[in-house]
Protein backbone atom coordinates (compact mmCIF):
# COMPACT_ATOMS: atom_id res chain seq x y z
CA UNK A 1 0.00 0.00 0.00
CA UNK A 2 1.45 3.43 -0.93
CA UNK A 3 2.33 5.67 1.99
CA UNK A 4 0.18 8.43 0.52
CA UNK A 5 -2.82 6.13 0.88
CA UNK A 6 -2.22 5.53 4.55
CA UNK A 7 -4.52 7.65 6.63
CA UNK A 8 -2.47 8.76 9.64
CA UNK A 9 -4.76 8.86 12.60
CA UNK A 10 -4.84 12.37 14.03
CA UNK A 11 -4.86 13.59 17.58
CA UNK A 12 -8.30 13.30 19.07
CA UNK A 13 -10.08 14.79 22.03
CA UNK A 14 -12.25 12.86 24.44
CA UNK A 15 -15.45 14.55 25.50
CA UNK A 16 -17.25 13.23 28.57
CA UNK A 17 -20.72 14.67 28.96
CA UNK A 18 -21.91 14.40 32.55
CA UNK A 19 -25.36 15.62 33.57
CA UNK A 20 -27.05 15.23 36.90
CA UNK A 21 -30.78 14.72 36.91
CA UNK A 22 -33.42 14.03 39.52
CA UNK A 23 -36.55 11.94 39.36
CA UNK A 24 -39.64 13.88 38.50
CA UNK A 25 -43.00 12.69 39.72
CA UNK A 26 -45.03 15.52 38.29
CA UNK A 27 -47.96 14.85 36.02
CA UNK A 28 -48.56 16.59 32.75
CA UNK A 29 -51.62 18.48 33.84
CA UNK A 30 -51.82 21.17 36.51
CA UNK A 31 -54.34 19.33 38.74
CA UNK A 32 -51.52 17.41 40.41
CA UNK A 33 -48.88 20.10 40.91
CA UNK A 34 -48.44 19.95 44.65
CA UNK A 35 -45.23 17.91 44.37
CA UNK A 36 -42.00 19.86 44.65
CA UNK A 37 -40.15 20.29 41.33
CA UNK A 38 -36.71 18.64 41.25
CA UNK A 39 -33.57 20.72 41.38
CA UNK A 40 -31.97 21.22 37.95
CA UNK A 41 -28.19 21.22 37.81
CA UNK A 42 -26.18 22.84 35.00
CA UNK A 43 -24.51 20.45 32.51
CA UNK A 44 -20.84 19.78 33.20
CA UNK A 45 -18.33 21.32 30.81
CA UNK A 46 -16.83 19.05 28.19
CA UNK A 47 -13.64 17.37 29.33
CA UNK A 48 -10.79 17.13 26.83
CA UNK A 49 -7.92 14.64 26.78
CA UNK A 50 -5.04 16.15 24.89
CA UNK A 51 -2.41 13.96 23.26
CA UNK A 52 -4.61 10.94 22.61
CA UNK A 53 -3.02 9.75 19.39
CA UNK A 54 -2.83 6.56 17.27
CA UNK A 55 -0.56 5.85 14.31
CA UNK A 56 -0.48 2.81 11.94
CA UNK A 57 2.73 0.78 12.00
CA UNK A 58 4.82 -0.10 8.97
CA UNK A 59 3.48 -3.65 9.26
CA UNK A 60 -0.07 -2.35 8.91
CA UNK A 61 0.91 -0.40 5.80
CA UNK A 62 2.24 -3.52 4.02
CA UNK A 63 0.41 -6.65 2.92
CA UNK A 64 -0.07 -8.84 6.01
CA UNK A 65 0.77 -12.39 4.89
CA UNK A 66 -0.69 -14.66 7.56
CA UNK A 67 1.09 -17.68 6.10
CA UNK A 68 4.46 -15.98 6.61
CA UNK A 69 3.77 -14.79 10.17
CA UNK A 70 6.08 -16.39 12.73
CA UNK A 71 4.41 -14.84 15.77
CA UNK A 72 0.86 -15.23 17.07
CA UNK A 73 0.13 -11.50 16.78
CA UNK A 74 1.18 -8.41 14.83
CA UNK A 75 1.34 -4.76 15.87
CA UNK A 76 -0.96 -2.68 13.66
CA UNK A 77 -0.83 0.66 15.49
CA UNK A 78 0.80 2.54 18.33
CA UNK A 79 -1.34 4.41 20.81
CA UNK A 80 -0.39 7.49 22.82
CA UNK A 81 -3.03 8.08 25.47
CA UNK A 82 -1.91 11.45 26.81
CA UNK A 83 -2.89 12.45 30.33
CA UNK A 84 -6.23 11.07 31.43
CA UNK A 85 -8.41 13.14 33.78
CA UNK A 86 -8.70 11.75 37.27
CA UNK A 87 -11.10 8.83 37.43
CA UNK A 88 -11.13 8.22 33.63
CA UNK A 89 -10.02 4.86 32.17
CA UNK A 90 -9.80 3.77 28.53
CA UNK A 91 -10.85 0.20 27.75
CA UNK A 92 -12.13 -2.07 24.96
CA UNK A 93 -9.72 -0.88 22.28
CA UNK A 94 -10.76 -2.55 19.03
CA UNK A 95 -10.82 -2.35 15.27
CA UNK A 96 -14.01 -2.37 13.29
CA UNK A 97 -13.31 -3.58 9.76
CA UNK A 98 -15.18 -4.32 6.54
CA UNK A 99 -14.26 -5.12 2.91
CA UNK A 100 -13.16 -1.97 1.09
CA UNK A 101 -15.71 -2.56 -1.67
CA UNK A 102 -18.61 -2.94 0.79
CA UNK A 103 -20.36 -0.60 3.20
CA UNK A 104 -19.65 -0.14 6.89
CA UNK A 105 -23.01 -1.74 7.65
CA UNK A 106 -21.33 -5.17 7.33
CA UNK A 107 -18.42 -4.29 9.65
CA UNK A 108 -17.15 -6.77 12.23
CA UNK A 109 -15.10 -6.20 15.38
CA UNK A 110 -11.43 -7.22 15.58
CA UNK A 111 -9.99 -7.35 19.10
CA UNK A 112 -6.82 -5.31 19.73
CA UNK A 113 -4.66 -4.53 22.77
CA UNK A 114 -3.54 -1.12 24.02
CA UNK A 115 -0.18 -1.91 22.43
CA UNK A 116 -1.85 -2.22 19.03
CA UNK A 117 -1.42 -5.99 18.84
CA UNK A 118 -3.93 -8.06 16.87
CA UNK A 119 -3.72 -11.86 16.77
CA UNK A 120 -3.29 -13.90 13.63
CA UNK A 121 -6.47 -15.74 14.58
CA UNK A 122 -8.47 -12.49 14.66
CA UNK A 123 -7.19 -11.41 11.24
CA UNK A 124 -7.94 -14.83 9.72
CA UNK A 125 -11.43 -14.74 11.21
CA UNK A 126 -11.95 -11.30 9.63
CA UNK A 127 -11.07 -12.61 6.16
CA UNK A 128 -13.14 -15.78 6.50
CA UNK A 129 -16.17 -13.79 7.67
CA UNK A 130 -16.47 -12.19 4.24
CA UNK A 131 -14.56 -14.51 1.88
CA UNK A 132 -13.75 -18.16 1.32
CA UNK A 133 -10.38 -19.66 2.14
CA UNK A 134 -8.52 -18.75 -1.05
CA UNK A 135 -5.02 -17.39 -0.38
CA UNK A 136 -5.73 -14.05 -2.04
CA UNK A 137 -4.97 -10.54 -0.78
CA UNK A 138 -8.13 -8.96 0.65
CA UNK A 139 -8.44 -5.23 1.28
CA UNK A 140 -10.34 -3.87 4.28
CA UNK A 141 -11.20 -0.47 5.65
CA UNK A 142 -10.63 -0.34 9.41
CA UNK A 143 -11.64 2.13 12.11
CA UNK A 144 -10.09 2.18 15.56
CA UNK A 145 -12.39 2.63 18.55
CA UNK A 146 -12.13 2.67 22.34
CA UNK A 147 -14.41 3.38 25.27
CA UNK A 148 -13.64 5.89 28.04
CA UNK A 149 -15.21 5.24 31.42
CA UNK A 150 -15.78 7.48 34.42
CA UNK A 151 -17.72 5.57 36.98
CA UNK A 152 -20.80 4.28 35.21
CA UNK A 153 -20.60 6.84 32.44
CA UNK A 154 -19.05 5.79 29.10
CA UNK A 155 -18.04 7.64 25.94
CA UNK A 156 -17.06 6.18 22.55
CA UNK A 157 -13.74 7.39 21.18
CA UNK A 158 -13.14 7.27 17.41
CA UNK A 159 -9.44 7.27 16.54
CA UNK A 160 -9.63 7.40 12.74
CA UNK A 161 -9.47 4.91 9.89
CA UNK A 162 -6.85 3.20 7.73
CA UNK A 163 -6.50 0.42 5.17
CA UNK A 164 -5.53 -3.20 5.84
CA UNK A 165 -4.42 -5.71 3.21
CA UNK A 166 -4.52 -9.30 4.46
CA UNK A 167 -3.48 -12.48 2.69
CA UNK A 168 -4.72 -15.62 4.50
CA UNK A 169 -2.71 -18.80 4.74
CA UNK A 170 -3.03 -21.20 1.84
CA UNK A 171 -5.40 -23.81 3.21
CA UNK A 172 -6.97 -24.64 -0.16
CA UNK A 173 -5.23 -25.50 -3.40
CA UNK A 174 -6.48 -24.54 -6.90
CA UNK A 175 -8.37 -27.81 -7.48
CA UNK A 176 -12.10 -27.86 -6.76
CA UNK A 177 -14.33 -30.84 -7.55
CA UNK A 178 -18.05 -31.43 -7.77
CA UNK A 179 -19.73 -34.41 -6.21
CA UNK A 180 -23.35 -35.49 -6.55
CA UNK A 181 -26.13 -36.92 -8.66
CA UNK A 182 -25.07 -35.49 -12.02
CA UNK A 183 -21.65 -37.12 -11.82
CA UNK A 184 -21.18 -39.78 -9.19
CA UNK A 185 -22.06 -40.20 -5.54
CA UNK A 186 -19.22 -42.71 -5.08
CA UNK A 187 -16.51 -41.24 -2.87
CA UNK A 188 -13.88 -43.15 -4.83
CA UNK A 189 -14.81 -41.22 -7.98
CA UNK A 190 -15.01 -37.74 -6.47
CA UNK A 191 -11.57 -36.68 -7.73
CA UNK A 192 -12.58 -37.37 -11.36
CA UNK A 193 -14.80 -34.29 -11.73
CA UNK A 194 -12.58 -31.22 -11.49
CA UNK A 195 -13.96 -27.72 -12.04
CA UNK A 196 -12.47 -25.32 -14.60
CA UNK A 197 -10.79 -22.18 -13.20
CA UNK A 198 -11.75 -18.84 -14.73
CA UNK A 199 -8.77 -17.37 -16.59
CA UNK A 200 -9.52 -13.90 -15.21
CA UNK A 201 -10.08 -14.84 -11.57
CA UNK A 202 -8.66 -17.33 -9.07
CA UNK A 203 -11.94 -17.55 -7.16
CA UNK A 204 -14.35 -18.43 -10.00
CA UNK A 205 -14.84 -22.01 -11.28
CA UNK A 206 -17.13 -23.80 -13.79
CA UNK A 207 -18.46 -27.22 -14.69
CA UNK A 208 -20.59 -27.99 -17.76
CA UNK A 209 -22.84 -31.01 -18.20
CA UNK A 210 -26.48 -32.05 -18.22
CA UNK A 211 -27.78 -31.88 -14.67
CA UNK A 212 -30.34 -34.28 -13.23
CA UNK A 213 -31.89 -31.82 -10.74
CA UNK A 214 -31.75 -34.35 -7.93
CA UNK A 215 -29.00 -33.84 -5.36
CA UNK A 216 -26.83 -32.44 -8.11
CA UNK A 217 -23.74 -30.97 -6.53
CA UNK A 218 -21.54 -30.18 -3.57
CA UNK A 219 -18.04 -28.76 -3.94
CA UNK A 220 -14.82 -30.01 -2.37
CA UNK A 221 -11.24 -28.78 -2.47
CA UNK A 222 -8.79 -31.62 -3.00
CA UNK A 223 -6.77 -30.38 -0.02
CA UNK A 224 -9.38 -32.04 2.16
CA UNK A 225 -9.33 -35.55 0.81
CA UNK A 226 -7.00 -38.32 -0.16
CA UNK A 227 -7.25 -39.70 -3.66
CA UNK A 228 -10.07 -42.21 -3.86
CA UNK A 229 -11.44 -41.37 -0.44
CA UNK A 230 -13.56 -38.40 0.52
CA UNK A 231 -12.39 -37.09 3.88
CA UNK A 232 -15.38 -36.91 6.20
CA UNK A 233 -14.66 -33.34 7.29
CA UNK A 234 -17.83 -31.54 6.26
CA UNK A 235 -16.58 -28.25 7.70
CA UNK A 236 -14.59 -27.82 4.48
CA UNK A 237 -17.34 -28.69 2.00
CA UNK A 238 -19.13 -25.97 0.02
CA UNK A 239 -22.88 -26.58 -0.10
CA UNK A 240 -26.05 -24.58 -0.51
CA UNK A 241 -26.36 -21.50 1.66
CA UNK A 242 -30.07 -21.14 0.94
CA UNK A 243 -32.54 -21.30 3.83
CA UNK A 244 -34.38 -24.29 2.33
CA UNK A 245 -31.85 -25.93 0.02
CA UNK A 246 -33.84 -29.07 -0.78
CA UNK A 247 -36.64 -27.04 -2.36
CA UNK A 248 -34.58 -24.23 -3.85
CA UNK A 249 -33.90 -24.44 -7.60
CA UNK A 250 -33.13 -20.85 -8.53
CA UNK A 251 -30.71 -19.77 -11.26
CA UNK A 252 -28.57 -18.05 -8.63
CA UNK A 253 -27.93 -18.83 -5.00
CA UNK A 254 -25.63 -18.66 -2.02
CA UNK A 255 -22.74 -20.96 -1.13
CA UNK A 256 -21.84 -21.80 2.43
CA UNK A 257 -18.71 -23.58 3.53
CA UNK A 258 -19.30 -26.23 6.14
CA UNK A 259 -22.92 -26.89 5.21
CA UNK A 260 -23.58 -30.42 4.02
CA UNK A 261 -26.47 -29.49 1.70
CA UNK A 262 -26.78 -30.30 -2.00
CA UNK A 263 -27.30 -27.59 -4.61
CA UNK A 264 -30.09 -28.40 -7.07
CA UNK A 265 -30.22 -27.49 -10.76
CA UNK A 266 -33.25 -25.50 -11.93
CA UNK A 267 -34.18 -28.19 -14.48
CA UNK A 268 -32.92 -31.32 -16.21
CA UNK A 269 -30.94 -29.39 -18.83
CA UNK A 270 -27.41 -28.60 -19.93
CA UNK A 271 -25.98 -25.82 -17.77
CA UNK A 272 -22.61 -24.39 -16.93
CA UNK A 273 -22.51 -24.37 -13.14
CA UNK A 274 -20.45 -21.39 -11.95
CA UNK A 275 -19.23 -20.69 -8.43
CA UNK A 276 -17.60 -17.58 -6.97
CA UNK A 277 -15.64 -18.41 -3.81
CA UNK A 278 -15.13 -14.75 -2.96
CA UNK A 279 -18.76 -13.70 -3.15
CA UNK A 280 -19.82 -17.20 -1.99
CA UNK A 281 -22.44 -17.44 -4.73
CA UNK A 282 -23.34 -19.82 -7.54
CA UNK A 283 -25.09 -19.48 -10.89
CA UNK A 284 -26.65 -21.84 -13.44
CA UNK A 285 -25.98 -20.68 -17.03
CA UNK A 286 -28.25 -22.51 -19.49
CA UNK A 287 -26.58 -23.62 -22.73
CA UNK A 288 -28.16 -22.35 -25.93
CA UNK A 289 -27.46 -25.69 -27.60
CA UNK A 290 -29.31 -28.34 -25.63
CA UNK A 291 -28.18 -31.06 -28.07
CA UNK A 292 -24.38 -30.84 -28.14
CA UNK A 293 -22.38 -33.27 -30.28
CA UNK A 294 -21.77 -36.62 -28.61
CA UNK A 295 -18.80 -38.92 -29.15
CA UNK A 296 -18.17 -42.62 -28.67
CA UNK A 297 -14.83 -41.86 -27.09
CA UNK A 298 -12.30 -39.14 -26.38
CA UNK A 299 -8.62 -40.04 -26.40
CA UNK A 300 -5.15 -38.52 -26.01
CA UNK A 301 -2.51 -38.87 -28.68
CA UNK A 302 0.94 -37.34 -29.02
CA UNK A 303 4.68 -37.67 -29.12
CA UNK A 304 4.66 -39.85 -26.00
CA UNK A 305 2.99 -42.63 -28.05
CA UNK A 306 4.49 -41.64 -31.42
CA UNK A 307 1.11 -40.23 -32.52
CA UNK A 308 -0.14 -43.77 -33.09
CA UNK A 309 -1.77 -45.47 -30.11
CA UNK A 310 -4.62 -43.43 -28.58
CA UNK A 311 -4.99 -43.42 -24.80
CA UNK A 312 -8.74 -43.63 -24.24
CA UNK A 313 -10.41 -41.60 -21.52
CA UNK A 314 -13.46 -42.66 -19.48
CA UNK A 315 -16.69 -40.69 -19.09
CA UNK A 316 -17.34 -39.43 -15.57
CA UNK A 317 -20.72 -37.70 -15.90
CA UNK A 318 -24.08 -39.28 -16.66
CA UNK A 319 -24.49 -37.18 -19.81
CA UNK A 320 -21.13 -38.56 -21.11
CA UNK A 321 -19.50 -35.26 -22.03
CA UNK A 322 -16.76 -35.12 -19.37
CA UNK A 323 -13.79 -37.47 -19.52
CA UNK A 324 -10.94 -38.55 -17.26
CA UNK A 325 -7.74 -40.61 -17.35
CA UNK A 326 -4.55 -40.80 -15.29
CA UNK A 327 -1.55 -40.35 -17.57
CA UNK A 328 2.18 -40.78 -16.89
CA UNK A 329 4.68 -39.12 -19.22
CA UNK A 330 8.29 -40.26 -19.01
CA UNK A 331 9.54 -37.21 -20.89
CA UNK A 332 8.34 -33.79 -22.00
CA UNK A 333 5.94 -34.20 -24.91
CA UNK A 334 3.36 -32.64 -27.19
CA UNK A 335 -0.17 -33.97 -27.37
CA UNK A 336 -3.75 -33.36 -28.44
CA UNK A 337 -7.23 -34.67 -27.68
CA UNK A 338 -9.41 -36.25 -30.36
CA UNK A 339 -12.83 -37.87 -30.76
CA UNK A 340 -13.60 -41.34 -32.08
CA UNK A 341 -9.91 -41.91 -32.85
CA UNK A 342 -10.17 -39.53 -35.81
CA UNK A 343 -8.70 -36.15 -36.70
CA UNK A 344 -11.78 -34.97 -38.59
CA UNK A 345 -15.17 -35.98 -39.90
CA UNK A 346 -16.66 -35.42 -43.34
CA UNK A 347 -20.32 -34.62 -43.93
CA UNK A 348 -22.50 -35.55 -46.92
CA UNK A 349 -21.36 -32.47 -48.82
CA UNK A 350 -17.71 -33.38 -48.44
CA UNK A 351 -17.05 -30.66 -45.88
CA UNK A 352 -14.51 -31.65 -43.23
CA UNK A 353 -14.73 -30.64 -39.59
CA UNK A 354 -11.88 -31.19 -37.12
CA UNK A 355 -12.56 -33.64 -34.30
CA UNK A 356 -9.30 -32.90 -32.51
CA UNK A 357 -8.52 -30.27 -29.92
CA UNK A 358 -5.32 -28.37 -29.21
CA UNK A 359 -4.63 -24.85 -28.04
CA UNK A 360 -4.02 -21.67 -29.99
CA UNK A 361 -2.65 -21.77 -33.50
CA UNK A 362 0.83 -23.21 -32.97
CA UNK A 363 2.67 -25.79 -30.91
CA UNK A 364 3.59 -24.40 -27.51
CA UNK A 365 0.91 -21.72 -27.33
CA UNK A 366 0.06 -23.55 -24.14
CA UNK A 367 2.75 -25.20 -22.04
CA UNK A 368 1.21 -26.85 -19.00
CA UNK A 369 2.54 -25.75 -15.60
CA UNK A 370 1.28 -25.45 -12.02
CA UNK A 371 -0.10 -21.96 -12.66
CA UNK A 372 -1.68 -22.67 -16.05
CA UNK A 373 -3.06 -26.18 -15.65
CA UNK A 374 -6.38 -25.72 -17.50
CA UNK A 375 -7.34 -24.09 -20.80
CA UNK A 376 -10.33 -23.96 -23.15
CA UNK A 377 -8.96 -25.69 -26.24
CA UNK A 378 -10.04 -25.14 -29.84
CA UNK A 379 -10.70 -27.67 -32.59
CA UNK A 380 -7.68 -28.05 -34.85
CA UNK A 381 -5.53 -26.05 -32.43
CA UNK A 382 -1.80 -26.29 -31.84
CA UNK A 383 -0.10 -29.10 -29.96
CA UNK A 384 -0.15 -28.78 -26.16
CA UNK A 385 3.26 -29.04 -24.49
CA UNK A 386 3.21 -31.10 -21.28
CA UNK A 387 6.26 -31.66 -19.04
CA UNK A 388 7.20 -35.14 -17.85
CA UNK A 389 5.20 -36.35 -14.87
CA UNK A 390 2.02 -38.09 -13.76
CA UNK A 391 -1.28 -36.27 -14.21
CA UNK A 392 -4.97 -36.55 -13.63
CA UNK A 393 -6.22 -35.44 -17.07
CA UNK A 394 -9.75 -34.11 -17.60
CA UNK A 395 -11.55 -33.03 -20.79
CA UNK A 396 -15.01 -31.62 -21.53
CA UNK A 397 -16.09 -32.15 -25.15
CA UNK A 398 -18.75 -29.39 -24.90
CA UNK A 399 -16.40 -26.57 -23.88
CA UNK A 400 -13.15 -28.12 -25.14
CA UNK A 401 -11.60 -27.50 -21.75
CA UNK A 402 -8.57 -29.60 -20.81
CA UNK A 403 -7.09 -29.93 -17.31
CA UNK A 404 -3.78 -31.39 -16.10
CA UNK A 405 -3.63 -31.88 -12.31
CA UNK A 406 -0.37 -33.35 -10.98
CA UNK A 407 -0.72 -36.68 -9.17
CA UNK A 408 0.49 -36.22 -5.60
Amino acid sequence: MDNKNIKTMKKVSLYLMMALAGWSLTACDESHNDYAQPNVFPQEELVTIDGFEATPTAEAAAVIDLGAMTEDAIQLFTLKQGTLPEGVTVENIRLEAWPADKGQNVATNVAATEDGMVTKEELAKLVYTFYGKKSTVRTFTAKLFANAFMGKEAQLITLGDFTLQIKPEEVENPYYYIYGGATSSKSADAYKTVMTPDEESDVVFYYTTKWVSSGDVKIWNSKYWQEGYLVSDFSKLYGSGEEKPTSYKGLTGKLEQGRNSYIFAPAKKFYTFKIDLEALTYEWIELEDQNPDSYTNISIIGGFNEWKADVDMATVDKAKHNWYVQLTLDADTELKFRANHAWEIENEDGEKTPTNWGYGASTGDWTVNEDVWAKACNKGGGNIVVPAGSYHVYFCDITGTAHFVPVE
